[in-house]
């Protein structure tokens, strides 16, 4: 079977890199005697090396959405931090024993992503792929997952004024201008035939939309529906009811689903495996003295 590009897998991967990549600069520089929490096959991971780490989370967290102190107290955002370096410095051994880095490579950025990006490639490339009897029976087994609200093909305009929008209508009314000719004289931009063909939910849209939709009929303009982001002219092209959504629609996303788990468990099971074969010891009494 070829296999087609699969965007759950790309962001898989990325995902996976993008965690290996944050603060790693620090793990390879020179850096002054420092007590020692983990080791490597005698490779050192240094408690500046991990504050740095922990810094750089922190700096990247969502100021508005704290984590519970509770649910992640210092000791235990070190210890996780400390096995995310570790797994970083298993999969930069592999990259050497794969030959896709020497012991001559300077690690600039770009070929740390490059050679992650490789290893991680190599990893899962022999995953299967899932086929349609998989993504099906996956399908038949989750029902529930696919109910959906009643769904629509809509056009939409959104206009600065009241007054605008009901002169606007009229004109549509009258056939004098097409939704798509309105769009594009509002936006200077020639709407594409994907926008109207897509299904969307009442929840996708301000909830005074939402309120208006079931009571639209199939090509008719509504009044102008006055939102936060304007007042807007909708028409329906097409209504589907409440239910599940069928599989042809959601076959991709379900094979996505799959392979993207597939690839997670292959890499943990690769993880698992290479933790065993390399020595590694971390020195939990000097993570306990600073982050206790």
């Amino acid at each position: 079977m070829t296999r087609r590009h699969n965007p759950a897998t790309t962001y898989l991967l990325h995902g996976i890199i993008a965690l290996c990549l944050i603060g790693m600069t620090v793990l390879y520089g020179c850096t002054p005697a420092q007590e020692v929490v983990a080791a490597i096959d005698g490779e050192k991971i240094t408690i500046s090396q991990l504050r740095s780490r922990i810094n750089t989370y922190d700096d990247r967290s969502d100021p508005e959405n704290p984590a519970p102190p509770e649910q992640q107290t210092k000791l235990a955002t070190a210890e996780a931090t400390l096995s995310q370096l570790i797994n970083e410095r298993l999969l930069l051994l592999e990259a050497r024993r794969q030959k896709i880095l020497t012991d001559d490579d300077k690690l600039s950025p770009a070929k740390r992503e490059e050679a992650l990006r490789r290893v991680l490639n190599r990893l899962g490339k022999n995953v299967a792929f899932p086929s349609y009897q998989e993504a099906y029976n996956f399908y038949e087994q989750h029902q529930n997952e696919f109910l959906t609200k009643p769904r629509y093909q809509i056009e939409h305009l959104v206009l600065s004024s009241e007054d605008q929008a009901w002169k606007l209508k009229e004109r549509l009314e009258k056939g004098e201008l097409t939704m798509a000719d309105a769009a594009r004289q509002i936006t200077g931009i020639q709407p594409t035939d994907n926008i109207h063909k897509r299904l969307i939910t009442g929840a996708e849209m301000p909830v005074e939309v939402d309120a208006v939709l079931p009571g639209l009929k199939i090509s008719q303009i509504s009044q102008p529906v006055a939102t936060p982001y304007g007042y807007h002219l909708i028409r329906i092209n097409k209504k589907l009811p409440a239910g599940i959504v069928p599989f042809p629609e959601v076959e991709n996303s379900i094979k996505d689903t799959i392979f993207a788990a597939r690839l997670q468990k292959n890499y943990h099971r690769w993880l698992k495996q290479s933790r065993e074969q390399h020595t590694i010891k971390i020195y939990h009494q000097h993570l306990t003295a600073y982050y206790s």
